[in-house]
């Protein structure tokens, strides 16, 4: 179906409801009318004009509100913080110390562990004698079959006879085995430039060890503290993908859900093109918040509160890199013309500069109007658009989860909620993001009668929502 097919059924769907509403309300005095807002006499309305960009080093930050001047009842608003990666990428990318954690359980017999397999070999013919490669297996137990192996000629040999001498074999050890990798990663000595990155690889759920997924997740943060980074990748349908997602997210990477193992070559491909462009590393964003204005939430990164900041890991920036993050805050009563929110800092390692370590500050206020039309006209619709994105995600969230209890009434009415959502927002403001995300629920909604049909397509459904939505909110 195109989108204005989609768009045109939608908008039949709502025309038809309200007028059944208003059938069924026959003989009954109609609500009254709502005024259409204009501006007091003498008033002009303000366009919206977005504050120009703070650079420093490598990096540019933005800090948009939604509205520039809001109502003097609003209470809820939402600001795009906006971060680019404005240096140059290197002509060489920076030396490498890798750490590729694999999953060598039973489950992963066959397949999974031979795609695995290749994938890293084909890995290793990618790095440089510069970069090191620390490999671990595991299953019950965690084997270290490689510490920080230079990646030279010889080096690649014993690596490759490491990697094609795995076999698949008993239970998940899958913290104890995280834990290793990060150890390794933090103990290598390394100059300013270096990169520490963590590739974990699963295809079940951690039943040896350390499996408290908060636990972990803190394990993760701590090492992203000490410039070691780790994405995840899970492997097929039988995974616990939160535990996954929280230690990407505490630990600066990226999560990955792989139903096809023939896809994992494609990812690890991704991973390192990300990491060839760094510009900036370990980049944090902290908003420290004006007294009673308050941090609800920050859409698609894990936080941390140290009384009125809250603290975001966002990972790395590459060249170019753009990260849109939706930060919703809680506003006091306020009388007109301003109010301060607070200021949001973003700190970072600049590695165009030989690793310098920077800051960027950032004032936030807004305006404070009684005029509701003054306060209408200085939407930013970019960010408008943005909140629809990130409301969708929550929503594919919402039916991923009702899938997983086999409750597709609630997971198809999520969708259409969505779907009818989205699509009067992108009738108000046209937007190729937003035609891709009506897109990507259309699809959705097509795919949950396949969800029905075993327990395994259950699960491979509901995890594709689910790292939907994890992408959009990483957007």
């Amino acid at each position: 179906m195109t989108r204005a097919r989609s768009l045109a059924a939608i908008a039949f769907a709502i025309t038809s409801l309200l007028a059944c509403q208003r059938a069924d309300g026959a003989g009954k005095t109609p609500p009254a009318p709502t005024p259409t807002p204009t501006p007091a006499p003498g008033a002009a309305l303000h366009k919206a004009t977005p504050p120009p960009p703070i650079a420093k080093g490598s990096v540019s930050v933005e800090v948009i509100p939604q509205y520039e001047q809001v109502h003097t009842d609003t209470r809820e608003l939402a600001l795009l913080v906006r971060l680019t990666g404005t240096g140059e990428a290197p002509s060489a990318r920076p030396p490498l110390d890798l750490s590729v954690v694999i999953d060598r359980s039973g489950s992963m017999n066959g397949d999974k562990l031979r795609d695995v397999k290749t994938a890293a070999l084909e890995l290793l013919d990618t790095l440089r004698p510069v970069d090191t490669v620390t490999l671990i297996s595991y299953s019950d137990q965690v084997e270290r079959l490689s510490t920080r192996q230079a990646v030279d000629a010889a080096g690649r040999q014993r690596l490759r006879r490491a990697l094609l001498r795995m076999d698949a074999d008993g239970m998940t050890a899958l913290g104890p085995a995280l834990v290793t990798g990060l150890e390794m990663s933090e103990a290598g000595k390394r100059d300013d430039l270096r990169l520490a990155h963590v590739l974990l690889f699963s295809d079940g759920m951690a039943n040896v060890g350390e499996q408290r997924p908060e636990v972990l997740g803190a394990r993760a943060a701590l090492a992203a503290t000490r410039e070691v980074s780790v994405s995840t990748l899970g492997v097929g349908v039988d995974y616990n993908e939160d535990p996954m997602t929280k230690l990407a997210d505490q630990g600066g990477g990226r999560y990955h859900f792989i139903k096809d193992s023939q896809a994992i070559a494609g990812i690890l491909s991704d991973e390192m093109n990300g990491l060839v462009a760094t510009v900036a590393r370990g980049v944090n964003m902290s908003l420290s918040a004006a007294p009673g204005v308050e941090v609800t939430q920050v859409h698609g990164y894990a936080t941390t509160r140290d009384g009125a900041t809250t603290q975001a890991r966002i990972g790395s920036l590459g060249a170019g890199q753009r990260r849109e993050i939706i930060v919703r805050v809680r506003l006091p009563r306020t009388a007109p013309p301003r109010v301060a929110l607070g200021t949001l800092a973003v700190q970072f390692s600049d590695l165009g500069a030989d690793g310098a370590e920077r800051r960027i500050d950032v004032p936030v206020a807004i305006g404070v109007t009684a005029d509701v039309a003054v306060a209408q006209a200085s939407e930013h619709k970019d960010v408008t658009v943005r909140v629809a994105e990130v409301d969708s995600a929550e929503t594919l969230e919402l039916a991923a989860r009702a899938a997983d209890r086999g409750d597709y009434a609630a997971a198809s009415a999520s969708l259409d909620q969505a779907l009818t959502d989205l699509a009067s927002q992108a009738v108000l403001t046209p937007s190729k993001d937003l035609d891709e995300r009506i897109v990507e629920l259309e699809e959705a909604k097509q795919e949950l009668g396949t969800a029905r049909e075993s327990s395994q397509s259950r699960k491979g459904y509901s995890k594709k929502l689910k790292a939907r939505a994890y992408r959009n909110r990483k957007k």
